[in-house]
């Protein structure tokens, strides 16, 4: 953490679960990208913003005003997991503060799809083979061993993973079925009903004092989408947000967007975007482009 105390920062959390091992003994996937931190690490960084913690709207309503936005942080989790209801919204309510979750209306608990990250790291996670090998798109494949750190940490964030993302949906699927057969493990088929909340629950998220956000439908990079698919991805999952109440917050998913993904979501009647980019929140900003901190294990110790 290396922002002033004067400043107004938007943080950007996902998942909070107990630090427990995986195949091979390793750490899980999120907690190796980073993106998982522990109750006890969650609770560390509400001791440590403390009574600083904004809502979303007190910043947005100050930027549409024209003025400086209040100092402190604003909490935003991504992706609509399960322990966001379960731990982490009573946690705050408790503590008489809230959070903004964005949630990708497509991927939920009463449904079978899986967002593709999820799945990937699910497949490494519970891997029973020393190895797999995965086609990439445009051709060639990677070979790796899924039994040390080091290697795990390729597939988290390195060259497939990077692939992955770029890809078409057939050519993810094409490498999930790959990664599961070589690495010995088959998708649950109810792993989305234990990973994300279900569309009823985002109302009880709302009656806790929190707000539920847009993060598309189906979680894709929404600059790699035609027009068309790209009004299907912004406006469904704007108009399911809308139906909870109050003005629709957006956070794009992979932090990708570009000129085309922000004209459209400002026509989707969005009040404010939030990225992946760090940075402060100051007046006169583009609201459709606003920065946000990443919350990751090592934070509170930058």
């Amino acid at each position: 953490m290396t922002a002033e105390a004067s400043s107004t920062r938007i943080l950007m959390l996902h998942r909070v679960l107990n630090d427990e091992p995986t195949a091979f003994g390793l750490p899980s996937c999120y907690r190796m990208r980073g993106t998982a931190l522990t109750p006890a690490e969650f609770e560390q960084v509400l001791d440590q913003v403390g009574p600083g913690i904004l809502p979303l709207q007190a910043v947005e309503d100050a930027l549409l005003a024209g003025h400086e936005p209040p100092a402190g942080c604003v909490l935003t989790f991504d992706d609509g997991y399960r322990e966001h209801l379960d731990l982490v919204a009573p946690l705050l309510r408790a503590r008489g503060q809230t959070a903004t979750f964005y949630v990708a209306t497509g991927l939920h608990g009463a449904g079978d799809r899986t967002a593709v990250v999820d799945a990937w790291y699910w497949l490494l996670d519970h891997a029973r083979a020393a190895a797999a090998t995965v086609p990439l798109p445009g051709g060639g494949r990677f070979h790796g061993r899924l039994d040390t750190a080091s290697a795990k940490e390729e597939w988290v964030a390195g060259r497939p993973k990077k692939a992955l993302l770029a890809a078409r949906p057939a050519e993810q699927e094409r490498m999930l079925c790959a990664l599961a057969e070589s690495a010995g493990a088959d998708l649950p088929r109810h792993l989305a009903a234990s990973l994300y909340l279900e569309p009823g629950e985002w109302r009880h998220l709302v009656d806790l004092g929190m707000r539920v956000g847009a993060h598309s439908a189906s979680h894709p990079r929404l600059t790699e989408l035609d027009d068309a698919a790209l009004a299907d991805e912004i406006d469904c999952s704007v108009r399911i947000v809308g139906q909870l109440g109050g003005p629709c917050a957006f956070a794009y998913p992979d932090g990708a967007y570009d000129d085309r993904v922000v004209d459209f979501v400002h026509r989707a009647g969005v009040r404010s975007s939030v990225t992946c980019e760090p940075g402060v929140v100051r007046a006169g900003m583009d609201m459709m482009a606003l920065p946000r901190e990443f919350v990751h294990p090592g934070w509170l110790a930058g």
